[in-house]
C-alpha cells in the first residue's frame, strides 16, 4: 500500500492563489478612485471663442441657431434672438435652467428687449422637446453644453457692444464657465448655480457624477407623487437624467479652475437662496472666489430663507408664480432692468 500524499503544499497553494486574489482587487479599487477621484476621465473643455465678426454675420448665426430646432421642439421652447435693425449698446444671454427651456426667461427676455437690448436666450441640448417624457437627456455631454453657451456669446458679440450673461440652476454653471473663459463676456450674474445638487454631499460630486457619465442612464421623477402629471411650468420636464446632470457638474468643476480669461470680468452677481431645495449653495462660492480678481466688481445676494422662495427665481409660470413680481422687483437691479415689472403670464 503506497504512502499517503503530503498535505503540506496545498496550503500554500491556497496561500498564493488568496494573495493573487487579494492584489487584483486591490488593483480594481485603484483604478477605480484613480478613474473617479481624478480628472482622467473628465473631458477638455476649452474655449472655442469665434465671435461674429459683423452685425449681420450675427443675424446668419442667429438663423442657423434657430434652424437647430426641429419639429420635436416645443414651439414655445424655441431659441430665441431679439434684435434691433442694428448693432446695440448692449447685449444680453440668457442661459436657462436644468430640464426647463428658453420659455424660463421669456419675460425677462422681452423686458430686456424692450430696454433696447440685444437678446439671446439658447434652448440647451436635449431640452425643450414637445415630448415631456423624452429620453434627449441621455444624450447630452460637457461638451455639448458649453458649445452651445459659447454659440450664444458668439452671436452676442455680434449683435452688441458689451456682452452680459445670466443663468439660473445649470444654465448658471453655464454663464460662470462662459465669464471664465471669455474676454468678451463684461457682466455674469448667477443664479443658484447648480455646482453640488442638494441630495450630494460636497465631496461625492467628483465621483458621482463621474460614474453618472459611464452607467446605464437613469431617470428619476422630480416629484415622485406627481410623476408625468408635474406641470408647474408646462413646458419643464417632470423627470431628470443622472448622466446629464453629471454632464452639469463636469462644467461646474471646470468654472471652479482659474479663469483663463486674459482680461478680467467687470462685474459678478451671485445669487444664491436659503430655501432652494434643488442646489446646495455649498461650492458656489469657489465660482465665485475663481471669477473675482482684484478690481472685479462683485455682488453676493442671499434670498433669506424667511421669504419661502423655492429654486426658480425666472419662471412666471414656475414654482414661485405666486411671487414672481417681488422676486422681479429684487433681480431687477441685479441684472441691469431697474425698471423691471411685473411680467404677463
Amino acid at each position: 500500500m503506497s504512502e499517503p500524499e503530503a498535505a503540506g503544499p496545498v496550503p500554500a497553494r491556497r496561500r498564493r492563489r488568496s494573495t493573487v486574489v487579494l492584489a487584483g482587487a486591490l488593483a480594481v479599487v485603484v483604478v477605480l478612485a484613480v478613474l473617479l477621484f481624478t480628472p482622467v476621465l473628465d473631458d477638455s473643455l476649452d474655449v472655442q471663442m469665434d465671435p461674429a465678426s459683423s452685425y449681420e454675420d450675427a443675424l446668419r448665426r442667429a438663423d442657423a441657431l434657430r434652424a437647430q430646432d426641429g419639429p420635436d421642439v416645443n414651439p414655445v421652447c424655441r431659441s430665441r434672438v431679439d434684435v434691433h435693425g442694428s448693432r446695440t449698446p448692449r447685449a444680453v444671454v440668457l442661459l436657462h435652467g436644468y430640464t426647463n427651456c428658453p420659455a424660463q426667461f421669456a419675460a425677462l427676455a422681452d423686458a430686456y428687449a424692450a430696454a433696447g437690448w440685444s437678446v439671446v436666450v439658447p434652448r440647451l441640448p436635449g431640452q425643450g422637446e414637445a415630448d415631456r417624457l423624452t429620453d434627449a437627456l441621455s444624450s447630452v455631454t460637457p461638451g455639448a453644453l458649453v458649445d452651445t453657451a459659447e454659440e450664444a456669446a458668439d452671436i452676442a458679440a455680434g449683435l452688441g457692444e458689451r456682452v452680459s450673461v445670466v443663468g439660473l440652476s445649470g444654465g448658471g454653471t453655464l454663464a460662470a464657465w462662459l465669464a471664465a473663459e471669455r474676454d468678451d463676456v463684461a457682466e455674469a450674474t448667477l443664479i443658484a448655480p447648480l455646482v453640488v445638487p442638494r441630495v450630494l454631499p460636497e465631496f461625492g460630486v467628483g465621483p458621482v457624477s463621474r460614474a453618472f457619465r459611464y452607467t446605464p442612464d437613469v431617470f428619476l421623477w422630480w416629484d415622485p407623487a406627481q410623476k408625468e402629471r408635474l406641470a408647474d411650468p408646462p413646458y419643464a420636464y417632470p423627470r431628470y437624467s443622472l448622466r446629464s446632470i453629471g454632464a452639469y457638474l463636469a462644467v461646474g468643476r471646470a468654472a471652479q479652475q482659474p479663469p483663463r480669461r486674459k482680461t478680467r470680468l467687470e462685474r459678478l452677481v451671485v445669487v444664491t437662496n436659503e430655501n432652494d431645495a434643488a442646489v446646495s449653495n455649498v461650492g458656489v462660492d469657489r465660482i465665485g472666489a475663481a471669477l473675482t480678481l482684484p478690481g472685479v466688481e462683485r455682488e453676493d445676494v442671499v434670498i433669506p430663507r424667511a421669504t419661502g422662495w423655492k429654486h426658480d427665481l425666472v419662471d412666471p409660470q414656475g414654482e414661485n408664480a405666486a411671487v414672481i413680481p417681488q422676486i422681479y422687483a429684487r433681480l431687477g437691479p441685479l441684472v441691469g432692468l431697474p425698471d423691471l415689472a411685473r411680467p404677463a403670464t
